[in-house]
């Protein structure tokens, strides 16, 4: 656009004039700030305040392209968004169409998971796994349904996931072998003993949650040489796809905005509780990937694997 006819017609009020505009600009973005409100710049445009119907109708909006989200038709809006601090309400009302989702991303999370834990296995045949934030099981803990060894102890805030769960695995070998508590993960060290897992999983969990978890309490959960892993969204993903939305049992349509999860501060809590990263791996497209999953163990174990390949390199020589 071409100022210098307008600049021209103000002659030489025209910086006083266009500060002013500055000004008010300024003040503008300002005020719409401490309300709350959303600013975008271009095109220019001042959100409504949060709790208004309008603002609303603007964060209830589904994000059509989440294939996190079960399939709705286009245009649809949740009846209902639920907050992290909500979250029991939310996957309560969820539970029985909670196993609807299927997305290629999803399936692929779960798969590292099962993966991780099929590699240890391996090398243990009585593995002790605890499942915080298990869900139904549908894609992880089912896998071993017809496992004779393992032992699962499954933890979850929400009756409706832990009766899915037990529908499941019900007279499979598993089930004989399971342990389902219905707890917040936050309590659950009151009811498992100390160093009694071999591993423990945070599997898609954190995002559910308003803050990270005590680290330093879960790693007391590990046996010695134990091994903690965690999968979650990328945040970039969680940034574009805020709503994890689902069709409720009654039918209404309902989703929960989820929280950011950061994977350094993830390791660092890690870290600060005594574990080391060992690997992490990214799911989905290298422009936005899907998820992540991490893999801490105690430091005492990473020393033992270091000399282990030590004195293997030594052998060669």
């Amino acid at each position: 656009m071409d100022m210098k006819p307008l600049l021209e017609a103000l002659g030489g009020g025209a910086g006083l004039v266009l500060s002013g505009v500055l000004v008010v600009v300024l003040v503008l973005i300002v005020w719409a700030f401490w309300q709350g409100r959303s600013v975008e710049f271009w095109p220019p445009r001042i959100g409504a305040q949060p709790g208004h119907p309008e603002a609303a109708d603007d964060e209830a909006a589904p994000r059509e392209s989440d294939p996190t989200s079960e399939a709705l038709p286009v245009g649809a809006r949740p009846d209902r968004v639920f907050d992290t601090r909500d979250a029991l309400g939310f996957y309560q009302a969820i539970a029985p169409n909670y196993d609807q989702r299927n997305s290629v991303n999803l399936l692929a999370t779960h798969m590292e998971v099962i993966t991780r834990i099929e590699a240890i296995r391996a090398a243990k045949a009585g593995l002790r796994v605890l499942d915080l934030g298990g869900g139904t099981g549908q894609n992880v803990a089912t896998y071993f349904f017809n496992d004779c060894n393992i032992r699962w102890t499954y933890v979850d805030f929400c009756p409706g996931m832990a009766d899915q769960l037990q529908q499941h695995l019900a007279g499979r070998p598993l089930y004989n072998r399971l342990r389902v508590h219905v707890e917040d993960i936050s309590r659950i060290h009151l009811r498992v003993a100390p160093k009694s897992h071999d591993v423990i999983l945070l599997n898609l969990v954190l995002s559910s949650m308003p803050q990270l978890p005590d680290f330093a309490r879960i790693a007391t959960l590990l046996a010695p040489g134990g091994t903690l892993i965690i999968s979650d969204i990328n945040p970039l993903y969680t940034s574009a796809h805020p709503l994890y939305q689902a069709r409720a049992g009654d039918g209404t349509q309902v989703a929960m905005r989820t929280h950011m999860v950061q994977p350094l501060e993830v390791v660092t809590r890690a870290r600060e509780a005594g574990l080391q990263l060992s690997d992490m791996t990214q799911i989905g497209s290298a422009d936005i990937s899907y998820s992540f999953v991490a893999v801490f163990e105690s430091a005492a174990r990473q020393r033992r694997k270091a000399q282990v390949r030590k004195d293997e390199e030594s052998s060669t020589w």
